[in-house]
């Protein structure tokens, strides 16, 4: 996945779903509410509360479906692969 940014933010409204196009290292960090989280070829599917986040690791697409109205941070993979560099 390719920002104009390192990373957007994102406001999620009761079963609003959102599609994210090769997803892999890219991580979805929720602040409030609560998501439901699938990725294409896995058969675990995930929920994230506040605090929560997933690193897609799959090659397709995510989908990402809104529980109740959720706030969520989006940061693309080069930005997560430095992240985890510095650390």
């Amino acid at each position: 996945m390719r920002f104009d940014s390192p990373s957007i933010h994102l406001h999620l409204k009761p079963r609003q779903i959102i599609s994210l196009p090769q997803t892999r290292g890219a991580r979805v960090s929720v602040v409030s509410g609560s998501v439901w989280i699938t990725e294409d070829r896995d058969l675990n599917d995930i929920v994230l509360l506040p605090g929560q986040s997933h690193i897609g690791h799959g090659p397709g697409s995510m989908l990402i479906y809104g529980l109740e109205d959720a706030d969520v941070d989006i940061e693309d993979a080069a930005t997560v692969a430095t992240r985890r560099l510095d650390a």
